[in-house]
């Protein structure tokens, strides 16, 4: 049955083409696709990806696949195919870093017109990148591919993926597109110019808005997840909440001061109410269970607040460190020297060249 997609492009979020804009010239696409434990899906992603790319001949591929740092046979399987196809490029990073870092070392080794991320398990569609790839031709920079609906998933994962999306809009200073994930085409430039982003702590989704240039949607409906459990359970989320929320805003330090000031406020009204109980009315009420609950109920108040100042101070501190967002612990079908330019800007590129570039014929 053939999948019923839509689009349009949001005022309020988005640009729309300006009328003369040069249609992009697309020759090569590179799909991003990060693994973590996927021994059961990657055979069948393949399979479908390569009868995708037969039918869009004449444009060329290559698939970029990021081990990262699985336990299963997942490593194994992605390095057969890429003995098998030149044009499938495998990076195995040495530890488990993240799907956001894992999407990123796909897009520092991209090297196609059009680049395209997607995760392995299936549930977005492939067949959506011809759409995709009409809408980067027609002028536009990023396609977002946003989710209709959400096919298989618990009452739990909706419920938290709406809470998640509700918490961004109202702590973000982005307009985060609602329910829609890591699945998106960009063009070339869009590329350099989110690598040039390297916070250790990701959310390419915002990053994604906030470059700007030429913005649309496509909707499609999700499916189930071919084989396996998803790897973002509850605890992710919530980092990743949290990277979004302190990445792309200052709004809670901002409450913390309007906090500060209204129970500054309060407190002064208090104390003036009590001067006048003890000193006009002659009255003192005995307090000492509300002295008691007060005290606790604004101990853990500054506390959360000291926890949230300190949390942007840790991660200026981890910022500052300037480590590495990932490492190699092998590749396949990767050539470093086409690489040598972007070595000179990028720590992880000079890395690799390091640890994994004594080969003769600097390819690996």
């Amino acid at each position: 049955m053939k999948k019923k997609t839509s689009s349009y492009c949001s005022q309020k979020l988005l640009r729309s083409v300006n009328k003369g804009v040069q249609a992009m010239n697309i020759e090569l696409i590179s799909l991003i696709v990060p693994c973590f434990n996927e021994e059961n899906t990657v055979g069948e992603f393949y399979i479908q990806a390569e009868a995708l790319l037969v039918k869009m001949r004449p444009y060329k591929f290559e698939i970029i696949f990021i081990n990262d740092g699985s336990t299963d046979q997942t490593g194994q399987i992605l390095n057969n195919l890429a003995a098998e196809n030149s044009s499938i490029k495998v990076l195995h990073l040495a530890q488990n870093r993240g799907h956001q870092i894992a999407l990123t070392a796909g897009l520092d080794h991209a090297t196609g017109d059009m680049i395209v991320t997607i995760d392995v398990d299936l549930q977005d569609p492939l067949e959506l990148i011809q759409h995709m790839l009409k809408k980067i031709e027609g002028g536009f920079d990023i396609v977002h591919a946003q989710r209709r609906s959400r096919a298989g998933e618990t009452i739990f994962k909706i419920i938290s993926a709406n809470l998640f999306y509700r918490l961004l809009r109202w702590f973000s200073n982005i307009a985060i597109i609602e329910n829609c994930g890591d699945f998106r085409a960009f063009t070339r430039p869009v590329l350099e110019t989110v690598i040039a982003f390297r916070t250790p702590f990701r959310f390419l989704r915002g990053t994604f808005v906030q470059v700007g240039f030429r913005q649309c949607i496509i909707q499609y409906d999700r499916e189930k997840r071919y084989a396996g459990d998803t790897k973002y359970n509850f605890f992710k989320m919530v980092n990743l909440s949290i990277d979004a929320v302190l990445g792309f805003s200052a709004i809670p330090i901002q409450i913390i001061t309007w906090l500060s000031i209204f129970l500054w406020s309060a407190s002064l009204i208090y104390l003036i109410k009590s001067l006048i109980e003890h000193f006009v009315l002659k009255t003192t009420l005995p307090g000492w269970t509300s002295v008691i609950t007060l005290l606790i109920f604004f101990t853990g108040l500054i506390l959360f607040c000291m926890a949230i100042i300190g949390s942007y101070v840790g991660r200026i501190f981890q910022h500052g460190q300037n480590f590495p967002l990932y490492w190699l612990s092998d590749a396949r079908n990767i050539d470093i020297d086409h690489f040598k330019e972007r070595a000179e800007e990028l720590p992880e590129i000079r890395l690799i060249r390091r640890t994994l570039g004594k080969n003769e014929e600097r390819k690996f």
